[in-house]
């Protein structure tokens, strides 16, 4: 029995040689790598300024989830020498949160195939478009002399979005808010209303440009069932440059029952014990399917 336990061992051993293999023969495939440095969105003369915050993109190769990775992205692909067929979705962080990455649908997806051999590199650079589906209620940018929001609700004849050039995101204009002391209360919508009809309650997003020494509140109001309702929907920290949010309407909106809607900003001095504060906001774009 051991001689012949021998021979076994030692002709696996040979055969081992022969097909230089090894008894823990471990080795990964290399491979491939799909490097995504930046995007960007393309915009026509109808939907405003071409201004985005996409923080990371959804690939898929053949089908299959690779990953969601944070931009600038250096994606691994195992390749089996066969041409491979990419699908790139443009992510987003809804309503600005940080932990979480969503797929922003508004967005088209971008598509491609490449041969791609093990260990090499390949960069590509994304440009986005809207979809032809995508809806857009608004644009606002305020670049002409006057703008949308300008339906008073704090009975405030004094404070009001003001339009400067000083300071723009995009363009030559944006809009400003300043309250003092004597006048610490805004809260304006815009002049007009929309048809809930015509918002089918798959994905409403409000996209904004803006930076604020004072929070701001952002929300609905709309007619549901012939009652007209308010919704706060999010709160916007201060920042003291320009920042872009997304903010999702969508579960307000997908009542067939409401009938129209608007879009209200809303802030107080009061509240937070300030003096003062300034509010900009530029690139206002209200779109859905």
């Amino acid at each position: 029995m051991r001689v012949k336990m021998a021979r076994y061992t030692i002709g696996f051993l040979f055969l081992c040689i022969l097909g230089s293999c090894s008894l823990t023969d471990d080795r990964q495939p290399v491979p491939a790598y799909l490097v995504i440095d930046n995007v960007d969105i393309a915009v026509t003369a109808d939907q405003g300024a071409p201004t985005h915050k996409i923080t990371d993109v959804w690939v898929y190769a053949d089908n299959q989830l690779l990953g969601v990775f944070e931009l600038p992205a250096n994606i691994p692909v195992i390749v089996n020498g066969e041409s491979t067929f990419f699908t790139v979705f443009p992510g987003f962080r809804n309503n600005g949160e940080r932990s979480r990455s969503f797929t922003y649908n508004m967005l088209e997806e971008q598509e491609f195939t490449v041969d791609l051999a093990p260990g090499e590199s390949i960069n590509r650079e994304f440009t986005f478009e809207y979809r032809d589906e995508a809806i857009f209620d608004f644009v606002e940018g305020f670049e002409g002399t006057s703008h949308i929001f300008t339906d008073d609700l704090d009975q405030d004849d004094m404070t009001f979005i003001d339009i400067t050039l000083d300071d723009p995101r995009s363009g030559l204009k944006s809009g400003i808010i300043q309250l003092t002391q004597d006048n610490p209360l805004f809260s304006a919508t815009t002049i007009f209303t929309y048809n809930g009809n015509e918002n089918i309650g798959r994905d409403s997003y409000l996209e904004m440009d803006y930076k604020n020494d004072i929070p701001i509140v952002l929300g609905l109001i709309l007619r549901q069932d012939g009652v007209l309702q308010s919704f706060p929907v999010i709160v916007l920290k201060p920042s003291d440059d320009w920042n872009k949010i997304y903010v999702d309407f969508t579960q307000q909106l997908t009542s067939p029952a409401i009938s129209e809607y608007k879009i209200y900003f809303s802030t107080d001095l009061t509240s937070i014990e300030a003096q003062e504060g300034t509010i900009q906001l530029d690139n206002l774009k209200f779109i859905h399917f």
